[in-house]
Formats: structure tokens, C-alpha cells, sequence
């Protein structure tokens, strides 16, 4: 088991066991349900508006996530130029343009290149 998934199976579960604790309160508490009955009443728009936006950012993170999961997966980005080198049996990825915008590298040392557009670096 990765370090990653322990640290989210433990967060789950400790906001899983808050969540419980809150509930348990909100049962027995007759001034907590006082005040989130009076809170929830007055705010109608808000509350709507509030889980809209909470989904479109779930909903945007688990996109830049995925996105990001395939590209470390080893899927090669359109736009890398593959060749032989000499003394080498495979065909290994020289970048000539940079892969994000498709702009031609600009050249600042002997192993790096950096972008003109995106001002992302890379080294060959």
C-alpha cells in the first residue's frame, strides 16, 4: 500500500468519525438545531449557489487530475519528434518543440531549452 493512499484512508475515516460526532451533537442538541435551522432558513440563494460551485470545483480538480494521471502514465504528448540516435537500438524522444503549445524550443545552454511562450524549461 502506497504512502498516499494510507494518508487518504486515514483523512477519510477521521472525517467520517467528525461527521458522526457532528450528528450525534445536532440529535441531542436543542440550541445547535435552533441555530442551523434559523442559519439554513435565511440563507435560500445561497446555499444552492454555494453546492453548484463546491460541485464545479470537484468536478474541475478530478478533470486536472485525470489529465495529469495520463500523461505520467507514458502516454508520449503530441508534438515530441522521435529519431535514432547513434549507438542506440531504440528510438529515443528529442523535443525540437515544446509539447505543451507546439512553439519551437529556444536554446539557453547546451542541455536546456525553454519555450517562448509558456516559459516552461526543459533539458535535453
Amino acid at each position: 500500500m502506497s504512502r498516499k493512499t494510507l494518508v487518504i484512508g486515514v483523512q477519510s475515516a477521521l472525517n467520517i468519525f467528525l461527521a458522526i460526532l457532528l450528528y450525534n451533537e445536532y440529535v441531542h442538541n436543542r440550541f445547535m438545531q435552533d441555530y442551523l435551522a434559523s442559519t439554513f432558513s435565511s440563507m435560500s440563494f445561497a446555499l444552492p449557489v454555494g453546492l453548484l460551485a463546491s460541485a464545479a470545483i470537484a468536478g474541475g480538480s478530478l478533470t486536472a487530475y485525470s489529465r495529469r494521471h495520463q500523461i505520467t502514465r507514458g502516454q508520449i504528448a503530441p508534438g515530441l519528434k522521435t529519431e535514432a540516435f547513434a549507438g542506440s537500438a531504440e528510438k529515443l524522444a528529442t523535443l525540437d518543440t515544446c509539447p505543451f503549445c507546439s512553439i519551437p524550443l529556444k536554446n539557453i545552454s547546451e542541455n536546456r531549452f525553454q519555450c517562448r511562450k509558456c516559459r516552461r524549461y526543459f533539458k535535453k
